[in-house]
């Protein structure tokens, strides 16, 4: 190679390194800015949420523990019982279950149910089936809300809107000791009548007995 090549070659060679560096810089990428994660506000959820119109429960005072109770006798089936009921409450309904309530009252506050049964169902097969019959009124608009606050072997409490009121039941079914048959006793009321609700529960079914 004769010193005009070599040096040809040389001149080449720089001018390379030159042009690979220069496209090396014209295709950098520009440094990128990373973008920090900020919290995300709380939104809403995206399942519906039923809102009620509830109405105003009836001003009249709340139902009051301790009632006095006076015996009442129920037959139905060829069964019968006795129970204690409040005095002077008015007793109503017909076939195996009696209503009681006090006289004047609007139904809307609350009042005892007592039924009498043959069917030989165990106690918890009846309160099964009334938790269900509850769930289909619900189904059929027949009442709105239902929430089943506890349950036992023998009884439940559950609240519900009917007609736009706020509703609490509170329900127990026990057998007739030795016999075939068995009672339901149920109290229904307001909020503000749980207190005189549950007394009224247990003591109703307390005075249960076969005549």
């Amino acid at each position: 190679m004769t010193a005009r090549t070599l040096g040809i070659a040389l001149a080449l060679a720089v001018a390379g390194a030159v042009g690979g560096y220069a496209v090396g810089a014209v295709n950098a990428d520009e440094p990128r800015t990373i973008s920090m994660a900020l919290p995300v506000p709380a939104a809403s959820p995206s399942y519906p949420v039923n809102e009620y119109d509830v109405k105003p429960d009836p001003d009249d005072p709340a139902l009051k523990p301790g009632l006095a109770l006076v015996e009442t006798r129920l037959s139905a089936a060829g069964s019968k019982l006795v129970t204690g009921v409040p005095t002077a409450w008015k007793a109503g309904g017909e076939g195996n279950y009696r209503t009681f309530v006090v006289a004047g009252n609007p139904l809307n506050t609350y009042q005892l149910r007592v039924g009498i049964f043959t069917d030989k169902q165990s106690v918890g097969v009846k309160r099964i089936a009334r938790l269900g019959a509850l769930d289909e009124a619900e189904d059929n608009d027949a009442l709105q809300n239902l929430v089943v606050e506890s349950e036992t072997d023998d009884g439940f409490v559950a609240s519900y809107l009917q007609h736009g009121y706020r509703r609490v039941t509170m329900e127990r079914f026990l057998t007739l000791g030795g016999t075939s048959a068995y009672a339901t006793v149920a109290v229904i009321g307001r909020e503000i009548d749980r207190p005189g609700l549950e007394d009224l529960l247990a003591r109703v079914s307390g005075s249960l007995r076969v005549p």
